[in-house]
């Protein structure tokens, strides 16, 4: 087991989960994903042009459990998917940044609703990104090129919005994605300013997280962030293709790479049955492999489990945070 330690955090790399599949048992392009209960995850896959475009159901156990969704505009279909989340009784919202739309499953995957309409005005989308649930069950939507983050009931009854284009505390650029802490307060990816910024539930600017001429805890494009019981930020740096993290002020106090050495058992299975690859991987240099390669999403489960989501390698890698962590003395 692979071990990060800085700052009095330890993390420890525990396993991966996904390969690459165009349907079925795998994921394609996945953008974003879910922790619901039972151990079930909820992954929006966004394929590639007309095809691949659906939600999978698979367990943190890797088990695979099915999918729906599919190209098109019709009821409980896609076009360029993006962002997920679960209500209280684990009905999936979903957005879709092309439809300017969300759409509404329930737990198994039976289509209920959709609502959301095109344009610059109060409840409407112009690239409608990031999602994420307050305690009261209200969503936030990111309103990317409208620069700005929406508040609706889960009904899609438009509550309010805040921000602006600009690059002063508290504007937005293409922001991306979003996150609600157990404070009730509002974590935004600033995609265009290269930031995350903390918001208060009502959208006053709190905290910055990051930026392009720090030298540590830089970011380059976040595209997700996602809050543990401890206060600490973890946020997928995409274009630097890591993961760093910061204790709740804004300090930076590590970042995290990849470390998959050993594939997830879907991939091992597949490579088992192919021994030309088996060769071909014993004479090759896998580290890239084990990296992060275009981290797009990141979710923090009960237990602090970091679960760490592959946009271009289509899976996601596990990280336990060790709590009361000392360090072992030795004496000379």
């Amino acid at each position: 087991m692979l071990t990060t330690v800085a700052a009095g955090r330890v993390f420890d790399y525990n396993y991966c989960i996904g390969m690459y599949a165009m349907n079925g048992q795998g994921l394609w392009t996945p953008q974003d994903f879910a922790l619901g209960s039972g151990g079930i995850m909820y992954i929006i896959n966004r394929g590639v042009e007309e095809v691949g475009q659906r939600i999978s159901r698979i367990t943190i156990d890797h088990e695979f459990l099915g999918q729906f969704g599919g190209f098109g505009s019709g009821d409980g279909q896609f076009i360029w998917p993006v962002s997920l989340d679960l209500d209280r009784d684990e009905n999936i919202y979903a957005t879709d940044e092309r439809l300017n739309r969300i759409s509404v499953f329930d737990k198994e995957g039976k289509f209920l609703s959709k609502w959301g309409t095109p344009g610059a005005g109060d409840g409407e989308f112009a690239g409608a990104s990031g999602i994420a649930f307050d305690a009261d069950d209200n969503l936030y939507v990111v309103d990317s090129k409208n620069h700005r983050v929406q508040l609706f009931t889960k009904d899609g009854k438009f509550i309010s919005n805040w921000g602006s284009q600009g690059s002063a505390q508290g504007e937005l650029e293409t922001p991306w994605g979003i996150c609600v802490d157990n404070n009730g307060d509002v974590y935004v990816a600033d995609w265009g300013n290269n930031r995350v910024q903390k918001f208060s539930p009502d959208g006053k600017f709190l905290v910055q997280f990051g930026s392009t001429d720090a030298k540590a805890g830089d970011l380059d494009h976040p595209s997700g962030v996602a809050v543990d019981s401890e206060g600490d930020v973890y946020i997928t740096d995409w274009a630097n293709h890591r993961v760093q993290v910061y204790g709740p002020d804004g300090k930076f106090v590590t970042t995290l790479v990849g470390d998959a050495q050993t594939p997830s058992p879907w991939t091992q299975t597949y490579i088992d049955a192919n021994p030309d690859i088996i060769k071909a991987r014993r004479r090759a240099d896998m580290e890239p492999e084990w990296r992060f390669r275009r981290p797009v999403a990141v979710n923090v489960d009960a237990n602090d489990r970091i679960f760490v989501l592959e946009a271009a390698r289509h899976r996601l890698q596990i990280y336990n945070k060790v709590k009361d962590y000392e360090e072992h003395s030795i004496n000379l």
